[in-house]
């Protein structure tokens, strides 16, 4: 079986061979990170052709290298666990939603569009949490808390540490079509989740959109450190 001519079943997008785990024997989607069974014939097939993930995915139980400290993060280590913050976003970014939002008002008010004053405080209310938010994780003998503030926002989680089983990575791509029809070029973009595997095998998202695979490698490391947790591989996961 021709594995580049294999299709997501959940984007559509075509599966690639260097995204193959032959010890787990799952392929993972490049563009949504979806994950996909492989057939005997079809693992066998990427033998030839992406020969030198052998060393890397013959074993599960690979040592991960060590990851240094990413230089955004501030942490405190506690007797009763750990802290790790660091800002969501830049006062640059801020200033260039408030100046977005500012026209959609003007827009609003010049033309009666007053639906737009809706976005506009939308706008302005994403500029301050970019400016003033911070992410923050706590790890405790009894919990893994996520969180963002002080404004509040979308995904806090907490989850028992009894019920973690792993933390794993993942990397995802999104493309985008640039240029005309005689210079078209495709940009990837690629960005990576930090998420939980529970005992019940359910997977938990607790971060999304780092932007260095380090940063997301740097907090699955040392937050299972935290917790007591011994480091396995997981289906689809980024891997150092």
């Amino acid at each position: 079986m021709n594995v580049n001519a294999m299709i997501c079943r959940n984007c559509g997008a075509g599966l690639e061979a260097d995204k193959i785990d032959r010890s787990l024997r799952v392929i993972t989607c490049s563009h949504c990170g979806g994950m996909h069974d492989m057939p005997d014939e079809s693992v066998q097939h990427s033998a030839g052709v992406q020969n030198s993930i052998n060393s890397k995915t013959s074993s599960p139980k690979l040592e991960r290298q060590e990851v240094p400290l990413p230089n955004r993060f501030k942490v405190n280590r506690t007797p009763q666990g750990l802290e790790i913050t660091w800002r969501v976003g830049r006062l640059l970014e801020g200033l260039v939603l408030l100046i977005v939002a500012g026209g959609f008002t003007y827009v609003a008010m010049m033309q009666g569009l007053y639906f737009l004053i809706a976005v506009s405080v939308g706008l302005v209310y994403t500029a301050a949490v970019r400016t003033f938010n911070e992410h923050r994780i706590r790890t405790g003998s009894n919990s893994l808390q996520v969180t963002q503030g002080p404004l509040p926002w979308l995904g806090a989680r907490k989850l028992d540490v009894s019920d973690i089983a792993q933390l794993f990575s993942t990397e995802y791509e999104t493309r985008i079509q640039t240029g005309g029809d005689g210079d078209r070029r495709t940009e990837v973009h690629k960005r990576y989740y930090l998420s939980a595997q529970t005992k019940a095998q359910k997977r938990v998202k607790l971060l999304s959109g780092l932007a260095d695979p380090l940063q997301a490698l740097w907090l699955e490391q040392e937050i299972e450190r935290s917790l007591g947790i011994r480091d396995e591989r997981v289906a689809g996961e980024h891997w150092q």
